[in-house]
């Protein structure tokens, strides 16, 4: 055991002395190279350099160490104790910057354990605000209620440390934003805009995107405040206005107006085209209830009103019946003729276009009546086909039933006509336009089946109370089903049209 202890001991003095016996101790210094010789760091970039030294020792490197000097004082970073090639050595390091660093000190210690050191100085530009936008004035105000507004030059300023790459400007409004300008700019401090934009109700804000040179971006938006007044609010009547040609209706309109009333404009729309039939000059009223007078002419279909209080306009229209009897029926087939179902009380199956109303089947075989009568809806097996008769046309009479007896009774069956019609305008229809119709292309007695959405022309029979030989037309509004009525029976069904006929 004492000999083993004698041997350890002798070991250890024999690699304690390796260090001098091996290494020259007249080897040179160690020596550090910079490549620069200061390193600039830019705090606002991400790829600055990193601190880059190249370490020579002859004898060998022991550690290298890394220290940092603040404007706080010395800072230890890194000690290096491990190398590929002790002889050689390049130092590559990134410390996290910050703007209080001076300077970065490499020392180098041998195996010798001597030791060198380099300052290497560093130059940090510290981080640099983003842009600056600043408006004149800092909203763009336009009130409408001012006797004279004007909408201000739009100005602003943008100023950076860094210096400008670009500066955008849009036009924000209700349906989202436009690009109303872009400058490409060389790093200059700062960029003005002076320039009117003609804002509108509908705008919102001009915004601004301003880019320095590091990418970064500052955005600011003038709020555009538009204050308007309502344009007058005109009130009409709902039903149309009916009347005879070359002859003059009045015309009930109401009109409220925040500015108050300039003018009062009413056109006769005819044929298309809009003529002035009446202006009136106002006293700039807020409140005005008119009854002007119009002359209607045969080609009028709609009267158009134009209300201005000066700077803005607000339009209506009234529909126009010229020299024409115009209604909406509501005619009930075979299984409700008689006997109208209960939520339309008035809808039986016999029609007179005298009075533009539907009559039961009792009242139509009353002698007395029977030349009142013009045409029948009738509904055909399970798919319930709309059908119209005329009168003269028994085929189906006798499904109709009455308390008294069955339509075959008519005494006086008039010789009503149809026809469908394609490419007829009939919201626009006149006297002048009906009267454009052949006679003789109208010669159905029955007319199926038609549709909702058709037109269709008539002929009266000259045995008619309406007159005979008279032309009008009808619109197939609607067909109310058996099913919507909660009828079993699917021939149950209700027929509605718009019947336009001339009265001369």
């Amino acid at each position: 055991m004492k000999t083993k202890l004698i041997l350890c001991t002798l070991l250890m003095m024999l690699l304690a002395s390796c260090h001098d016996d091996h290494i020259d101790p007249n080897t040179a210094l160690p020596t550090i190279q910079f490549p620069l010789t200061q390193l600039n760091i830019d705090l606002n970039k991400v790829d600055n350099l990193p601190v880059i030294a190249i370490i020579k020792s002859e004898a060998g490197l022991k550690k290298v160490d890394l220290k940092i000097e603040t404007e706080a004082g010395v800072v230890h970073y890194k000690t290096i104790t491990e190398f590929y090639n002790v002889h050689n050595y390049s130092l590559a390091e990134t410390p996290e910057y910050q703007d209080s660093y001076k300077s970065v000190t490499v020392e180098a210690t041998d195996l010798l354990d001597r030791s060198v050191s380099a300052l290497l100085p560093l130059q940090v530009t510290g981080i640099i605000a983003r842009p600056v936008i600043e408006f004149d004035p800092d909203s763009i105000v336009y009130d409408e209620r001012e006797d004279n507004p004007q909408i201000p030059h739009t100005k602003f300023t943008v100023t950076s440390e860094a210096g400008l790459k670009s500066v955008e400007m849009y036009l924000v409004s209700k349906d989202g934003q436009e690009l109303k300008g872009r400058a490409e700019l060389s790093g200059e401090k700062d960029y003005q805009f002076d320039g009117f934009i003609p804002y509108t109700e509908n705008d919102k804000g001009f915004k601004v995107k301003a880019e320095d040179k590091y990418g970064n971006t500052t955005i600011s938006t003038l709020p555009v405040i538009y204050k308007t007044l309502a344009p007058p609010v005109l009130t009409l009547a709902q039903e149309p206005i009916s009347g005879l040609s070359g002859e003059a209706v009045t015309v009930p309109i109401s009109i409220t107006s925040q500015r108050g009333v300039s003018t009062v404009d009413i056109y006769l729309v005819e044929s298309g085209k809009e003529n002035l039939a009446e202006h009136l000059v106002m006293g700039h009223e807020n409140t005005l209830n008119l009854t002007p007078s119009v002359v209607l002419t045969a080609a009028a279909t709609k009267l158009k009103i134009v209300v201005s209080d000066g700077r803005k306009e607000t339009v209506g229209y009234v529909k126009v019946y010229v020299d024409m009897k115009v209604a909406t029926l509501y005619v009930g087939s075979q299984p409700i003729a008689n006997t109208a179902h209960k939520n339309y009380p008035g809808a039986f199956g016999m029609a007179s276009l005298k009075d533009m109303k539907t009559y039961s089947v009792d009242y139509a075989i009353n002698g007395d009546n029977s030349a009142n009568i013009d045409f029948k809806f009738y509904c055909f097996g399970g798919q319930a086909v709309p059908r119209l008769y005329s009168m003269d046309n028994t085929e189906k009479s006798a499904e109709y039933g009455g308390t008294s007896g069955k339509l075959t009774a008519i005494t006086v069956k008039n010789a009503t006509r149809f026809a469908v019609l394609s490419n007829f305008d009939y919201d626009n229809a006149t006297t002048v336009t009906i009267g454009n119709i052949l006679s003789s292309s109208i010669t159905l007695s029955k007319l199926t089946p038609f549709s909702v959405g058709d037109v269709i022309a008539f002929r009266t029979g000259n045995t008619s109370t309406s007159g005979g030989g008279k032309i009008g037309v009808m619109k197939v509004v609607n067909i109310i089903s058996a099913k919507e009525l909660g009828s079993a029976n699917a021939t149950a069904n209700i027929l509605v049209v718009e019947i336009k006929m001339p009265i001369k």
